[in-house]
C-alpha cells in the first residue's frame, strides 16, 4: 500500500466522520469540518461529546488540533490526554459558572452577612453572632475560590491564544518549534493544575464552619 493510498484512506475517514457529526450534531462550521477531516482521530470524538456552549473547552481543543498539523505535533499531548485536559477545563468552567450564580444571590451578600453578625453581637447574642461570623468567612472563601477559578481560566485562555499564534509561526519558521515547546508544557501544566482548585473546593465543602486556606491547612 502506497503512502498516497494511505493518505486517501485517512482523508476518506475524515470526510465520513464529518458527515456523522453533521447528522448527530448539526452542520459543523467550515473550520470544524476542516479540522475533522485533517485531525479526525482527535477532533472527531471530541466534536461528538463536547458541549457547544463551552467556549473554553472548544478553544483548547481547537488550538491543540491546529498545532497538531504543525511541527509542534511532537510535543503535544496525545488524543486521550487531550480529552482529559478538555474535561478538566470544562469542569472548571462549570464550577466558575455555579459560583457566579450562587454568589449573585442576595442572601450570599458578604456585606449583609457582616452587618447581621455585628447586629447580633451588639444585641449580646454571642452564639448566633459567632455562627454569623463563620458565614462571613465562608462567603469570603467562596469569593476567593471564584477569583482563583477566574484567574486560572483567564491565564489558560491567554496560553491557548498564544499556542495558536505559535503554531502559525512554527509553520512558517520550523526552527522555532523547540522554543515553542515550553509554551505547550506551560499550557498543559496550567490545565492539570486545575485539579488543585477542585481539591481545595472539596475541602471547603467537606469542612463547613472551618477556615480552610489554599495550602490545605484548616483551623476550627
Amino acid at each position: 500500500m502506497t503512502l498516497g493510498m494511505i493518505g486517501l484512506g485517512y482523508a476518506g475517514v475524515g470526510v465520513l466522520a464529518t458527515i456523522v457529526i453533521a447528522i448527530m450534531r448539526g452542520a459543523p462550521t467550515p473550520g470544524d469540518a476542516v479540522l475533522t477531516i485533517v485531525m479526525w482521530p482527535l477532533w472527531g470524538p471530541l466534536s461528538l461529546v463536547r458541549d457547544p456552549k463551552d467556549h473554553r473547552e472548544q478553544e483548547l481543543l481547537g488550538a491543540l488540533a491546529r498545532a497538531q498539523a504543525s511541527p509542534l505535533a511532537s510535543v503535544l499531548p496525545d488524543a486521550e490526554s487531550a480529552r482529559v485536559l478538555a474535561a478538566r477545563l470544562r469542569e472548571a468552567s462549570v464550577r466558575l459558572g455555579e459560583l457566579d450564580e450562587v454568589l449573585a444571590r442576595p442572601d450570599f451578600d458578604p456585606a449583609a452577612a457582616q452587618r447581621r453578625a455585628k447586629d447580633l453581637e451588639a444585641r449580646g447574642a454571642t452564639t448566633a453572632a459567632a455562627t454569623a461570623e463563620l458565614r462571613v468567612r465562608t462567603l469570603g472563601q467562596l469569593r476567593t475560590l471564584r477569583e482563583r477559578y477566574r484567574s486560572e481560566l483567564e491565564e489558560v485562555h491567554e496560553l491557548i491564544a498564544q499556542l495558536v499564534t505559535q503554531a502559525e509561526l512554527v509553520r512558517l519558521q520550523p526552527s522555532a518549534a523547540h522554543a515553542s515547546s515550553e509554551l505547550v508544557r506551560e499550557l498543559v501544566s496550567r490545565v492539570e493544575g486545575l485539579s488543585d482548585l477542585f481539591a481545595y473546593q472539596a475541602t471547603l465543602e467537606a469542612s463547613p464552619g472551618e477556615y480552610v486556606d489554599p495550602l490545605g491547612r484548616s483551623t476550627s
